[in-house]
C-alpha cells in the first residue's frame, strides 16, 4: 500500500525544518498524538548537512484495534536520514516483533519539505507500507495506514505551531 500525505503548514521552510530536527520534536508528538502512549531517543547526529535521528516508539493499545490485541504492545524503532541542503529524508520503521513476524512487515519513505505560497511550506510524506500475512494482510495495512495519517496530521499541527 501507497500513502502519500501532505499539509501546507503556515510557517516559513526554515522555522518548520528546525522544528521537525528539534532533539525534542518526537517527544512532543508523542504527547500530542492519540495513536501514540510513548517515544524515547535513541540517538542523535548532526554533522553539516546531514541529521540522523533513531527514535522508538509506541502506539495507543486501543489505536489499532482488534487485529493487534494479541500483541503484548506496538512498539517500533524509526530511523531517519535527513539531508537539510534537500530539506527532505528517508525513514525507515523497523517493528519490534518476533523475527519471523518482523520480516513480513516494510514501512519506508520519503520526507520533503517545500517553500511554499506567501510563506508556507508543503510537507510531503511518501509512504510504502506492506505486510505478508494471510487473510489480514489488507485489513492490517489500512490499520497501520490509518495510525500513520494520525501521526502525521498532529505532526503537521505541531509544526505548525513550532512546538518541538
Amino acid at each position: 500500500m501507497d500513502l502519500r500525505i501532505e499539509h501546507i503548514v503556515p510557517r516559513d521552510l526554515a522555522l518548520v525544518e528546525a522544528t521537525l530536527l528539534s532533539r525534542g520534536f518526537a517527544l512532543a508528538l508523542a504527547s500530542a498524538c492519540p495513536a501514540l502512549s510513548g517515544a524515547r531517543g535513541i540517538d542523535y547526529a548532526s554533522e553539516g548537512d546531514s541529521v540522523v535521528r533513531v527514535t522508538w516508539f509506541r502506539a495507543m493499545p486501543d489505536s489499532l484495534g482488534e487485529l493487534f490485541v494479541l500483541l503484548p504492545s506496538v512498539t517500533w524503532i524509526e530511523r531517519v536520514r535527513w539531508s537539510r541542503e534537500a530539506h527532505s529524508g528517508r525513514f525507515e520503521v523497523a517493528p519490534e516483533l518476533p523475527a519471523p513476524m518482523a520480516r513480513r512487515v516494510r514501512c519506508e519513505g520519503t520526507y520533503s519539505l517545500e517553500p511554499g505560497p506567501e510563506g508556507t511550506t508543503l510537507r510531503r510524506v511518501e509512504i510504502a507500507l506492506s505486510i505478508r500475512a494471510p487473510l489480514v494482510a489488507r485489513a492490517a495495512e489500512q490499520r497501520l495506514a490509518g495510525m500513520l495519517r494520525t501521526i502525521f496530521d498532529t505532526e503537521a499541527a505541531l509544526l505548525a505551531q513550532g512546538i518541538g
